[in-house]
């Protein structure tokens, strides 16, 4: 009798931990093997294109580098060579920008380009350099993690973007608006730093004609370097449909289990000798 009673206790006990055990979803979450452990499940529960919205100060980043321009004017001659890389056409200069991801596959920046340019100048397109400067807001697509999933260590992202600002010849004191766009390539040496290759293309609203040097459109290569400031990584979303269907299978497992631990039960109640 006392072994009997020993044994149902020791029943009861099993169920009543079994039933409690509890699962750490965050652990499930972050597809932790020690949560596949727990569930008995080998589930992906993160959602491949979302993640958690992180705060206003993560995310950000800037750049800088080298930038190699070419300028085509209007007044350039009939004949005249459309080759970007002609000496009287193309200097160096100066990238430098500022930025924040808002999602892992849109952001927005301000970049600066400038300071040195060559060009055709006045009506007898003499080759002259000058002193300017682009300053343009540009809106980013990282194509990356828009059609592949977002991945902390991937080694190349495709990022074309588009943006409109001020340009501006500092030697003749003219201004005017323009347009942008162009592909940024980034390529990842740790959580922190990247290099970038950046090729784009300017051109002014309306002409200027204050100026004996009238710009058409440029080109202009970049080769740079990114530091990402404070946070720069994203928590992936769980997939609470794929939560809630691993909940419901520990559920019909439990209850499976109970229903068999009370059928035992029964049986062993049954084999009770009756009391007087």
């Amino acid at each position: 009798m006392r072994q009997l009673i020993i044994t149902l206790f020791a029943l009861f006990v099993s169920c009543a931990s079994f039933a409690q055990d509890d699962i750490d979803i965050a652990a499930i979450a972050d597809g932790t093997s020690e949560a596949e452990a727990q569930s008995g499940w080998n589930t992906a529960t993160t959602r491949n294109n979302s993640v958690v919205t992180n705060s206003f100060f993560s995310n950000w980043f800037v750049s800088a580098g080298i930038a190699g321009s070419s300028f085509f004017g209007e007044n350039e001659p009939e004949g005249t060579s459309g080759s970007p890389f002609k000496s009287f056409r193309n200097n160096l200069g100066l990238s430098l920008s500022m930025g924040k991801w808002f999602t892992p596959g849109i952001g927005l920046r301000m970049k600066f380009n400038g300071i040195w340019g060559k060009g055709l100048i006045g009506e007898q397109a003499v080759e002259g350099s000058f002193k300017y400067l682009t300053l343009q807001v540009q809106t980013m697509f990282n194509l990356s993690n828009l059609f592949k999933g977002y991945n902390p260590t991937r080694l190349y992202n495709f990022i074309p973007y588009a943006g409109y600002g001020l340009m501006r010849n500092i030697s003749y004191n003219d201004n005017t608006l323009g347009f942008g766009f162009g592909l940024l390539n980034t390529f990842r040496l740790s959580d922190r730093v990247s290099l970038n290759v950046d090729f784009n293309y300017n051109k002014p609203v309306s002409d200027n004609h204050l100026s004996p040097y009238v710009l058409h459109y440029s080109y202009n290569l970049e080769f740079g370097i990114t530091y990402n400031i404070g946070k720069s990584k994203w928590k992936k979303a769980p997939d609470v449909e794929a939560i809630h269907e691993m909940y419901q299978m520990e559920i019909e497992a439990i209850n499976a289990q109970l229903q068999d631990e009370q059928q035992e039960n029964e049986r062993l109640r049954q084999q009770l000798p009756p009391t007087e």
